[in-house]
C-alpha cells in the first residue's frame, strides 16, 4: 500500500527539533549541547533507504539507545571524559589511553591539591607524548548551531513538496550521501553494543532498537 504523502504543515509538526520548548531548553534528560549533533545524525540516518526500518524518533528512544547514539556521534571534544567500549578507541589520540586491568589506586586521604597536582602532571606528560598543545582558555567553546536542513529537505522531497533550486538539489544529494554513511555507522555501533563483553542480557529482551 502506498504511503500517504504529508503536507508541509503536517511535516512541520513532525520536526520536533523546531518545537519552542526544545529550541529554548533542549531535550530533557540529556546533555543537549553535547548530543544535539548526534540526535541530528540519528534523524538523518533514519531517512536513508535502509534506515526507514528505524521507526522511532530520537525523542522516543530509551536511555540505552540514546547512549549508543551519543557514543557514536556526540561532540566529545567538548566533554571532559567519556565511556568507551570499542577497543579501537582505547589509544585514540587526544584521549588518555584505556589501560585494561589497571591496578593503580588513588589515596583518598591526601588533600585535593596533592591529588590534583599529581593528576595534572600525568595529563601534561600524556599531552607531550601525543604532541598535543595545551589548549587556550575557552578554546573550542564556540556554540555553533546544528543545522537540520538536510533532514527537512529529504522530508520535503519524499513528500513531493515544492520545487528545488540548483542549490537545493545539491543539498539533497549531500543529504542522501550523509544519510547512507550514518546508516552504516549506526548499524556497526548497534552490533558492537550487542557484543559488549559486559552485556549480561539478551539484546532482544531489553533493547529492541525499534526496527520494523
Amino acid at each position: 500500500m502506498k504511503r500517504k504523502l504529508l503536507t508541509l504543515e503536517e511535516l512541520s509538526k513532525s520536526w520536533w527539533w523546531n518545537q519552542e520548548d526544545i529550541r529554548r531548553d533542549g531535550v530533557p534528560g540529556v546533555n543537549w549541547p553535547l548530543v544535539r549533533e548526534a540526535a541530528r545524525n540519528y534523524e538523518l540516518m533514519r531517512r536513508s533507504k535502509k534506515g526507514k526500518q528505524f521507526t522511532q524518533t530520537y525523542l522516543e528512544l530509551d536511555r540505552e539507545e540514546k547512549t549508543i547514539v551519543a557514543n557514536l556521534w556526540a561532540n566529545w571534544t567538548h566533554r571532559i571524559h567519556r565511556f568507551v567500549i570499542n577497543p579501537a578507541q582505547f589509544d585514540e589520540i587526544g584521549w588518555t589511553p584505556v589501560i585494561v586491568n589497571q591496578h593503580r589506586q588513588w589515596n583518598l586521604r591526601q588533600t585535593d591539591k596533592k591529588l590534583a597536582d599529581e593528576f595534572i602532571k600525568e595529563i601534561r606528560l600524556l599531552r607531550e607524548i601525543q604532541k598535543i598543545p595545551v589548549p587556550r582558555r575557552n578554546q573550542g567553546r564556540k556554540h555553533r548551531g546544528v543545522s537540520w536542513k538536510l533532514i527537512e529537505i529529504l522530508d520535503r522531497k519524499q513528500n513531493g513538496i515544492g520545487k528545488f533550486s540548483d542549490s537545493e538539489r545539491h543539498t539533497l544529494t549531500e543529504a542522501r550521501r550523509q544519510a547512507e554513511k550514518y546508516f552504516g555507522e549506526y548499524q556497526r555501533a548497534v552490533e558492537n553494543w550487542k557484543n559488549r563483553p559486559d552485556l549480561d542480557f539478551p539484546i532482544g529482551k531489553k533493547c529492541s532498537f525499534h526496527m520494523n
